[in-house]
């Protein structure tokens, strides 16, 4: 007995459109687990214990920021793995007293994740320990940080950035704060 007219388009597009969920779930499922990162751990972990931060923190910056490619370079111009703005790097090496620093040497894995990690205590510090305010601040800047905080004094970090902030900002915050749950657990 033969299906009746019509009834093989629509099982072929019911097949169709679960195959592509099916499909979609998979691609995220591998999004959302983050890249090993074994060949920086040992820098990472110095790095993390030098500005007084966690490694799995660093680890799921590193992650989002760069997915752990040191010679990578954004379409905004931050460098390497931490993703680090050459001005933003700048102003951390003269903080730190890096004499020889320059924008060349922001590609070397070690400097990018000495002066990132530096750089993500000091947010750290200046928005008292708020992480998803100084992961909103490592991503959009802290004087828009500053702004969203002010325009939502009444909900908390996390809420303020799903609230206030850019969607970019929303998903990279959610991300990092994923992937350090996952780094760990490790």
């Amino acid at each position: 007995m033969s299906a009746p007219r019509g009834v093989r388009p629509l099982v072929a597009a019911l097949l169709l459109v679960a195959a592509l969920i099916v499909g979609s779930w998979l691609g995220r499922s591998q999004a959302l687990r983050p890249p090993a990162l074994e060949d920086h751990a040992s820098l990472i972990d110095h790095a993390a214990a030098a500005a007084g931060l966690e490694p799995a923190l660093v680890r799921a910056v590193v992650a989002a920021e760069s997915g752990g490619r040191a010679g990578v370079t954004s379409t905004a111009g931050a460098v390497g793995l931490m993703q680090l703005m050459p001005e933003t790097a700048r102003e951390e090496a003269v903080r730190r007293g890096t004499a020889d620093y320059t924008d060349e040497r922001l590609r070397e894995p070690e400097l990018n994740l000495e002066l990132g990690c530096a750089y993500l205590a000091r947010l750290l510090a200046r928005f008292d320990g708020e992480l998803a305010f100084a992961l909103a601040a490592y991503n959009a800047g802290p004087t828009r940080v500053l702004r969203w905080r002010a325009a939502a004094p009444d909900t908390d970090a996390l809420g303020v950035i799903e609230r206030e902030g850019f969607p970019e900002t929303r998903r990279y915050v959610r991300r990092v704060l994923r992937f350090r749950a996952a780094y760990a657990a490790r």
